[in-house]
């Protein structure tokens, strides 16, 4: 999450933040934020078993990455209460509120560039995991394509 996180903000023109990202311990440390407390019974509309849901709430469409105290006092929340604190943090996170989408010019310069299907999400329900999931595809595609490993290669020799 932090190679994403890195990514997106540094090709939207922001500086990019992967030092800052990886800290995992201390006041300043980092944590996957699951989109989805671990409430299977808030999901039991769409998912039959509460092993279904636990398998779905950890797969990557359902990840960002948050500072360690914010993390921790979104707790349980559902993703309704949660996603205006989103807005407060990295770009990755905050792609998922509908106020990123405004007066945020890199950032939509990124999405017309490369064509990631980034959109914001009021609720965030199972097919909301899947579109998610493809814009984590395309930011993965961008990342480890060939032609980009190639010219990082040939810029180190």
């Amino acid at each position: 999450m932090a190679r994403f996180t890195h990514w997106v903000e540094e090709q939207s023109g922001q500086p990019g933040r992967y030092l800052e990202y990886i800290v995992r311990s201390g006041k300043n440390a980092y944590e996957i934020e699951h989109l989805w407390a671990n409430h299977f019974e808030r999901h039991a509309d769409e998912f039959a078993h509460a092993q279904e849901f636990a398998s779905y709430r950890n797969r990557i469409g359902g990840l960002v990455l948050l500072p360690k105290k914010i993390n921790a006092s979104l707790n349980d929340k559902t993703f309704a209460d949660k996603v205006a604190h989103y807005q407060k943090e990295n770009l990755l996170a905050r792609s998922l509120h509908s106020a990123c989408y405004q007066h945020n010019p890199g950032f939509l310069q990124l999405m017309a560039r490369t064509g990631l299907p980034f959109k914001s999400f009021d609720e965030f329900k199972k097919a909301s995991f899947d579109e998610r999931y493809v814009a984590y595809q395309g930011i993965a595609k961008q990342l480890w394509s060939l032609s980009r490993l190639q010219e990082a290669a040939d810029a180190t020799a």
